[in-house]
């Protein structure tokens, strides 16, 4: 579902992307920064129960998934309740392997399956940032979900069928910000009876995903995806939100451009872009034909 803004906000909007579209290209670096990866990787979104006006990476957001419930936990350094124990080599194993300190597995709601292929200076930069981050006193909950999926040690088998252990240094610039950084086809991408992407149909839409809700095909089919949006449609997305049809995102997608794709430089939207744009063409009709009467309509 998706709502419209006023009319001072679109015209706000819009020069904004003009400003943003203007700058010169050239003039963007590969940005290392840890606020940087922070952002594009969605994690001030996942980690903070905003719902519930919960502390900023404290944990404690609800996922809701056919498996069960899923909450996210506490990122902060607190000692005690956080991440604030670890080691560097224990974050790294918990991005590239979804383990945690203990050895024991984290669950796919976690990705990992995508930040597996995060670059070593990328990793690092964001371990950085992560320890500068105020600590907050907030114990983790625990999942409500029932055996076998509560089971974690099933995981291991999980994950020889679907982790495919990075980095990839031969990705191009577009495809590593989609699927390392902001992974975006955990979220686009079907998934089968076990949880695990159905990548022959990657970026193709799902009528329910992680989080119980439609998300749109974004592969370039004319009928049913992005077939027949221009650059400008993706980088007016991308920016402020707004759909070509001239409704704007809302839900886990408006965090999205508040948190991580608005975020990007340049260079890195247009190249983010310039990947979508070359996905294979997929039919797969996920988004509903009209509009529902009380307005808005599925992306």
């Amino acid at each position: 579902m998706y709502r419209n803004l006023n009319a001072v906000s679109i015209v706000m909007g819009l020069w904004a992307v003009g400003a943003v579209m203007a700058a010169p290209a050239n003039a963007q670096t590969v940005p290392r920064s840890g606020e940087y990866i922070f952002n594009l990787s969605g994690c001030e979104s996942c980690h903070t129960d905003k719902k519930g006006n919960g502390p900023r990476l404290a944990g404690g957001r609800a996922f809701k998934t056919d498996f069960g419930t899923f909450y996210s936990p506490n990122i902060t350094p607190d000692p005690n309740t956080g991440i604030g124990l670890w080691t560097y080599s224990d974050f790294v194993r918990a991005m590239r392997e979804g383990r945690s300190p203990d050895g024991s597995h984290y669950f796919p709601a976690f990705p990992y399956t995508s930040y597996t292929n995060m670059d070593d200076e990328d990793i690092k930069a964001l371990w950085e940032y992560l320890k500068r981050q105020p600590a907050q006193a907030q114990r983790n909950k625990s999942h409500d979900i029932s055996p076998p999926f509560s089971w974690r040690w099933l995981m291991r088998f999980w994950n020889v069928l679907y982790l495919d252990k990075g980095p990839k240094p031969e990705w191009p610039r577009g495809r590593y910000l989609a699927e390392a950084l902001s992974h975006c086809h955990e979220c686009h991408t079907p998934r089968g009876a076990l949880g695990g992407r159905d990548d022959g149909m990657a970026y193709a839409g799902t009528k329910r995903n992680p989080e119980g809700i439609t998300v749109p095909n974004i592969t370039p089919n004319k009928q049913t995806g992005t077939g027949k949006w221009k650059k400008g449609d993706f980088e007016m997305l991308f920016t402020i939100g707004m759909l070509p049809d001239g409704d704007f995102v809302s839900g886990a997608m408006s965090e999205s451009v508040s948190h991580s794709t608005s975020k990007m430089t340049a260079t890195d939207r247009e190249a983010l872009i310039e990947y979508l744009l070359t996905l294979p063409s997929i039919k797969n009709q996920v988004k509903a034909k009209k509009a529902p009467v009380s307005g808005g309509q599925e992306w």
